[in-house]
């Protein structure tokens, strides 16, 4: 018959076990979100690249394309830290399958940045591949902090998914509209998909600010409110407006 010591014991490892994983868990969620905010910064000036036949952007992307694959580096690095022979992970079937994927897209990018510097793909194109790829990696971000034990914990990283998710529509709102700016104009198309995402960035950040704790809705709420945020706006009703309007030739630069 076991004691309560034995009990006690096992639950110290238990805990042990659980604080080894966060950190792991803790580790890859950093990492992984750097790599999001890289890949957002070298899709934004590929698109601008793209969508200007290569006249702009072009040493921006070349500096973009270094960032990413430090950080990228770096995040395989993690993915090769965890633990993947014990199969004693929790939620490891979802979390390593959607690793696979990642490193499935992340192979293919050096294909996808030689397109991009011989122009032999189109914007839209290269904005798919690159919203694939962090479409992936958010779910990795998702499936570890489905993994959280601790409710705090759990409630921290369902209000960081969020705010991710968020950002990443704000990132292809910004894709979309360089490329449209880039061009001159934006089509019907673009336009309902630029409404499309700004009203799903809106869900995500309210999920967002239910989930988060004051001091970060405090800071969000000023971040609102900052004076980038209006000009934002004017922009957005600008290329919101009349489809096939002719804009001036340097509002990508702002827009960006």
């Amino acid at each position: 018959m076991k004691s309560a010591l034995g009990f006690l014991v096992a639950a110290k490892r238990c805990e042990i076990q659980g604080l080894e994983q966060l950190e792991v868990t803790s580790g890859l969620v950093k990492g992984v979100s750097e790599l999001v905010h890289m890949l957002q910064k070298e899709r934004g000036v590929s698109n601008v690249f793209l969508a200007s036949r290569g006249c702009r952007f072009a040493e921006q992307r070349v500096e973009r394309v270094d960032a990413s694959l430090g950080v990228e580096a770096a995040v395989r690095e993690r993915f090769g830290q965890l633990d993947t022979d014990s199969g004693r992970m929790a939620g490891g079937v979802r979390l390593f399958s959607r690793i696979a994927y990642v490193l499935h897209c992340l192979d293919a990018l050096p294909e996808l940045r030689q397109s991009i510097a011989a122009q032999k793909i189109s914007a839209d194109e290269a904005t798919r591949s690159f919203t694939g790829l962090i479409a992936g990696l958010l779910a990795v971000v998702f499936e570890a902090a489905d993994t959280a034990a601790d409710p705090v914990i759990s409630r921290a990283l369902v209000a960081l998914f969020n705010f991710m998710q968020g950002k990443e529509l704000a990132g292809q709102e910004r894709a979309v509209g360089a490329a449209g700016f880039a061009v001159g104009r934006f089509e019907l198309a673009d336009q309902h998909r630029l409404q499309n995402l700004i009203e799903a960035q809106e869900r995500c950040f309210q999920i967002f600010t239910e989930f988060a704790e004051p001091t970060l809705r405090a800071i969000w709420r000023n971040a609102e409110i900052a004076p980038g945020t209006a000009e934002v706006e004017r922009m957005r009703r600008i290329a919101c407006g009349v489809p096939s309007a002719r804009l001036a030739p340097d509002a990508s630069d702002r827009w960006f």
